[in-house]
């Protein structure tokens, strides 16, 4: 396996590019066929992580977006791992990887708006809820934190 850690957009290739917006278009949009715009313009100021395949197969990407765009904090975002490999552990590479990035550039504070079918995995990490779920696209989400411990 392999890591792509981008820490601006123009470091991504057009194969990095294609490679994340393809598949967050298999899961986000065809799998749980919710028509949505993917392409928000947030991809352009945050940073880019995905774990490649030996093969060069993108197994899980995700995006670090800074502080008061999305969320108040500094967010994870767009996380998102390859359907023909889940349970094997891609998905919690990828946020322990991202996790430790923001650690190391010392920020103590880290949120992400879960899907709620997913609140069990990110309380893994320890990050907790901070409100009530809402619709985001039709599909129910939540913020949740991750404090410095």
């Amino acid at each position: 396996m392999k890591w792509k850690i981008a820490e601006t957009f123009r470091e991504l290739t057009s194969r990095h590019v294609y490679d994340l917006l393809k598949l967050r278009q298999d899961v986000f949009i065809i799998e749980q066929n919710c028509i949505y715009e993917d392409i928000d313009g947030v991809d352009l100021i945050s940073a880019h992580l995905l774990l490649y395949s030996s093969e060069n197969e993108l197994l899980a990407c995700c995006r670090i977006v800074p502080a008061g765009v999305k969320l108040n904090s500094i967010s994870i975002g767009r996380v998102v791992s390859n359907p023909d490999k889940r349970g094997m552990g891609y998905g919690r590479q990828l946020m322990e990887k991202a996790i430790d990035k923001i650690r190391k550039q010392g920020i103590n504070q880290i949120e992400i708006e879960a899907q709620t079918y997913l609140l069990d995995f990110y309380r893994s990490f320890g990050f907790s809820e901070t409100g009530q779920p809402y619709p985001v696209d039709g599909i129910p989400h939540i913020v949740m934190k991750l404090r410095d411990s």
